[in-house]
């Protein structure tokens, strides 16, 4: 496995998504940072004092709202340009046109079908060598 200098950081409340998502990206050598909701999410952001190369974020968390942290994430300049990833078992149309609206990357229905989920997290990073 190459290892490549991009970190994931992934908004999940599940453990068993949390645990099938960074199984799949150790695959095509990434790191993975897990951050709880909120405030996990503004410190994980930074880790190490380098922005994460992607967010991967549920909708539908026990505190907070999916939309409401991208919307925070897109009102700070600094974290605007972050590439997110939304992971939800809701995919409605109207979902996915406010998902484009705030300037989402791509929608990943769950449950996770692997190499749907990697191709989209490789078109995202722009991982075309993988």
């Amino acid at each position: 496995m190459v290892n490549i200098d991009k970190t994931v950081l992934i908004v999940e409340d599940s453990l068993t998504v949390k645990y099938q998502v960074r199984l799949l990206l150790q695959q095509i050598g990434l790191t993975l940072l897990d951050a709880g909701g909120e405030i996990g999410l503004f410190n994980q952001v930074e880790q190490y004092g380098k922005l994460v190369d992607l967010i991967i974020m549920d909708l539908t968390l026990k505190n907070e709202d999916g939309f409401d942290l991208i919307k925070k994430l897109r009102a700070n300049p600094r974290y605007s340009s972050i590439p997110i990833v939304i992971l939800t078992e809701h995919a409605d149309v109207s979902k996915v046109i406010t998902a484009r609206q705030l300037g989402v990357e791509g929608y990943i229905r769950k449950p996770i079908i692997r190499d749907d989920f990697l191709k989209k997290i490789k078109e995202t990073l722009q991982l075309t060598h993988i």
